[in-house]
């Protein structure tokens, strides 16, 4: 079993809760594939996209059944064009690392079908900014309503943006900027290239992601957690979001 960090536990509970399975969908920003696999159950085929080591080498170790069914590139999807119109088209923490969003809300809509689904997630509010924004490449934290804007100028209907795993990972945060002090000196000369592709590499020493932490910290064991937290959804207290919208059917 593979740590995974809450946050992202968290976030693939609401995604997964929200996504309509379909023909095929697109993942930008897939990494090592650990939630573009569980896409994979809910349509036939996918493209995966992201442009570090860990996408070739994920890739590699995959079945074959789900190598069939799925293809990968590190093509750029603001300059480099994107095949396929896509049921559904999924970007966790991939906007703020750009520079053009709204340009990038308008790729993504380029991308769906007519009545097709977006799915994205996103760092929330400026006031929580800290180290850890700096050390992973991020150029901005969102607001609510100014995302929901971004994605209806894109031309997306059915908007919805939600304040997800309060309160959980609000507190979590702490460790995360105790975690980028402890890296800051290693990484204090990158460009915000370079941290962002390197932004899902492991932060978290080897001594507290070893074999016990995949047993504490799992899908299952976050499980009740990620219950309890969409009783705050609406309430806008997050420090991250999830986006859903729609590509007009006409």
């Amino acid at each position: 079993m593979k740590y995974r960090a809450p946050r992202f536990l968290f976030r693939r509970h609401e995604v997964l809760r929200r996504v309509q399975p379909g023909e095929s969908f697109l993942e930008i920003g897939a990494a090592d594939l650990t939630l573009t696999r569980e896409l994979l159950t809910r349509f036939r085929r996918g493209l995966a996209l992201d442009f570090t080591d860990d996408l070739p080498e994920s890739y590699a170790g995959l079945p074959p059944a789900e190598k069939d069914r799925l293809d990968i590139s590190n093509v750029n999807v603001m300059t480099d064009t994107v095949p396929g119109d896509f049921d559904c088209v999924v970007a966790c923490e991939v906007m703020e690392h750009i520079e053009d969003d709204a340009g990038f809300a308008g790729r993504l809509f380029e991308s769906l079908k007519p009545g097709g689904q977006v799915i994205i997630s996103v760092p929330a509010k400026a006031k929580y900014w800290t180290i850890h924004d700096e050390l992973v490449g991020h150029l901005r934290r969102y607001e609510s309503a100014g995302l929901a804007a971004l994605f209806d100028a894109a031309g997306f209907t059915e908007t919805r943006v939600t304040a997800y795993g309060f309160p959980w990972i609000n507190w979590l945060s702490h460790l995360r900027v105790w975690l980028a002090r402890r890296n800051m000196t290693d990484r204090a000369d990158w460009d915000q290239e370079k941290q962002t592709s390197m932004s899902n590499h492991r932060q978290i020493p080897e001594w507290l992601s070893g074999s016990l932490a995949p047993l504490l910290v799992n899908r299952l064991t976050v499980w009740p957690f990620a219950i309890v937290s969409r009783l705050f959804n609406r309430l806008d207290l997050s420090d991250g979001y999830i986006l859903t919208a729609r590509r007009p059917a006409q």
